[in-house]
């Protein structure tokens, strides 16, 4: 019975530890991703690729626009929860009813993908027609070169 439920135990660990890694792997793949996508449209990267809240606003504003970057910005806030400790008594309340904000958080998930594929299609038409123009100043180098 004990080595049954050792070997439960040792799996959820192996299992949870695993799947951090893979978390913290996609963290840091998307923070790549906004950073070179911020260098691509900006010409320099950011640090904010890799901070927590602010790598949303980041998608946000590379994708649309500022406004989208905020919007998302305060839809993840409207769907947190409120914690308030007293005397050491905590107090937990939403922000939202729970019923809206489960309708606000599935809204949020669903924009921050679709703007996620969005931004990665973006990046490899930016960087196609980026390639098209230095291939195209590249030509014209070459035909002024030879014409002297």
């Amino acid at each position: 019975m004990e080595s049954s439920l050792e070997t439960i135990i040792g799996t959820s660990v192996v299992a949870l530890l695993l799947f951090f890694v893979i978390l913290i792997a996609i963290y840091v793949i998307v923070g790549i991703f906004l950073n070179k996508l911020n260098k691509l449209i900006y010409g320099k990267g950011t640090p904010m690729a890799f901070i927590p809240i602010a790598n949303i606003y980041l998608l946000g504003k590379l994708a649309i626009n500022k406004i989208v970057g905020w919007l998302l910005i305060i839809c993840l806030i409207l769907t947190g929860d409120v914690s308030v400790t007293v005397n050491n008594e905590t107090s937990t309340t939403s922000i939202l009813p729970d019923d809206i904000q489960v309708i606000v958080s599935l809204i949020y998930s669903v924009a921050t993908l679709v703007l996620f594929i969005y931004a990665i299609i973006k990046y490899f038409n930016l960087k196609k027609e980026k390639q098209l123009n230095s291939d195209s100043s590249e030509l014209t180098n070459n035909s002024d070169t030879k014409e002297e």
